[in-house]
């Protein structure tokens, strides 16, 4: 069995999870799975930055590694100084790295048409998510801006990125790139994601896409590209590369939560940290991808 068809199983588990736990419940197994798998998965970006052929030389190496360590920094200082600056490009980012995880192994030979692809796909999940679960959304930009955005626009947003994902994917389809059957399944996705969005609490929604459907194939990416395999045994070579980068995110984030002492923030700091981190990463899985060719 394919990883997708299992994940399609546990995100029809977690539905299930979702009807028969309440809130509180969800958002407590939400916090464990994106701290762990999560953050996880992103934790082993400076062993993936060596492993790339253009850093041969150590100073290549040393250029990539500052590069990367300052891009985290400057989108730490952006979410202090700049929040709204800072949340618009967290999502425009997420949003092309989840669509370029998801859509990898099926694109095309024209470049910005799978650039496209990628950021049309992303955004259509993630304004699907926010559009069902509009009112926590809007709390945390909130909380985290200032600013009171009006919840008519997720929805106008998400429609807009569909429609056009939905063009992309049938020229895609004509061009056989995917097939029909491909096509299907990735519309009964939608809609899959959709009941599941619909159903669960924003962050245990967010928690089901993030760890089922990006962090746990990106592990399995990462895994072939530094060890030609996916195993159990690559698997824990994965967790020990990564683990020191990892304890130290976490006990950063755990930190910043004693230290500030206030339950109300604790969603939109978890989200101001996912997207500190999220800008490197995602350029260094870009460039992983890339390498792969």
């Amino acid at each position: 069995m394919k990883y997708k068809e299992k994940a399609i199983l546990i995100t029809f588990f977690s539905l299930w999870l979702s009807v028969y736990f309440k809130g509180p419940a969800q958002e407590v197994f939400a916090l464990f799975l994106i701290f762990s798998l999560g953050i996880m998965h992103g934790s082993n970006d400076l062993f993936l930055i060596s492993k790339f052929k253009t850093t041969s030389k150590s100073l290549k190496l040393v250029f990539f590694f500052s590069s990367y360590i300052l891009t985290v920094l400057v989108a730490s200082l952006l979410f202090y100084y700049i929040p709204i600056f800072a949340l618009t490009g967290f999502i425009i980012f997420s949003a092309f790295h989840f669509g370029e995880q998801h859509w990898n192994e099926a694109k095309t030979k024209n470049l910005n048409f799978n650039r496209l692809l990628f950021l049309n796909y992303g955004l259509s999940v993630l304004f699907l998510l926010f559009a069902l679960n509009s009112n926590a959304t809007i709390e945390i930009i909130s909380a985290l801006t200032g600013f009171l955005i009006n919840e008519i626009w997720f929805s106008w947003i998400f429609f807009l990125n569909i429609t056009l994902f939905i063009m992309q994917a049938i020229i895609m389809t004509y061009k056989t790139y995917i097939t029909w059957q491909e096509l299907l399944f990735e519309l009964f996705l939608i809609i899959v994601f959709a009941i599941v969005f619909k159903t669960a609490t924003l962050i245990w929604a967010f928690a089901i896409y993030f760890i089922f459907w990006h962090s746990i194939p990106s592990i399995f990416e990462q895994q072939s590209f530094l060890y030609g395999e996916v195993s159990f045994k690559t698997f824990i070579r994965y967790v020990k590369s990564s683990f020191l980068i990892w304890l130290i995110s976490i006990s950063s984030m755990l930190i910043l939560f004693i230290w500030l002492k206030d339950e109300a923030i604790l969603l939109p700091l978890l989200f101001a940290f996912l997207g500190a981190i999220t800008f490197a990463h995602s350029l260094t899985i870009s460039k992983m991808f890339k390498s792969k060719k």
